[in-house]
C-alpha cells in the first residue's frame, strides 16, 4: 500500500475531527449563551454541561442536551452538581424541563446515528440558528 492511499484513509477522519471540534465549539457558546448559571443564577464562569455525555453521538449537539452551569454547579458543589451528584442532578433536570423532555432525549439518545460530511454543515445551522 502506497503512501498515498494511507493518507486517503486518513483524511475523512481528520476532517470529521475538525468538524466535530467545530461543531463542539458552536454548541457551547449556543448554550452558555443562556447567561446564568440554571441552578444558581450566578453569570461568571460558565460552562456548557451535556446531559448526555458527549460519547453518545446522538445528542451531542442537540440544544435539549445541554445545560448552561457555573462551574460550581458543572462539577464541584456536593449539594447539586452534574458531576458530583447525577442522581440529584437529573432529579432536578427532570423537574425543571419536564419528564416529556427527559423521555424524548431518551429516546435520541438510544438512537443510532452515523454521520456523513454534509450532516455537519447541518448540524452546525441548526445550533447557529437555535
Amino acid at each position: 500500500m502506497g503512501a498515498g492511499a494511507l493518507s486517503k484513509r486518513r483524511r475523512p477522519s481528520f476532517l470529521k475531527r475538525l468538524l466535530s471540534k467545530k461543531l463542539d465549539t458552536a454548541w457551547s457558546k449556543k448554550i452558555r449563551q443562556y447567561g446564568c448559571c440554571e441552578v444558581c443564577g450566578k453569570t461568571k464562569p460558565l460552562n456548557a454541561h451535556h446531559f448526555h455525555g458527549r460519547r453518545v453521538r446522538s445528542t451531542r449537539w442537540e440544544l435539549d442536551n445541554g445545560f448552561c452551569l457555573c462551574v460550581g454547579c458543572h462539577k464541584y458543589s456536593t449539594d447539586l452538581s452534574a458531576h458530583e451528584t447525577p442522581a440529584c442532578f437529573t432529579f432536578w433536570a427532570i423537574e425543571r424541563r419536564g419528564q416529556k423532555w427527559f423521555d424524548d432525549l431518551l429516546i435520541k439518545k438510544n438512537t443510532i446515528v452515523k454521520f456523513i460530511d454534509a450532516d455537519y454543515e447541518d448540524i452546525i445551522k441548526r445550533i447557529e440558528k437555535g
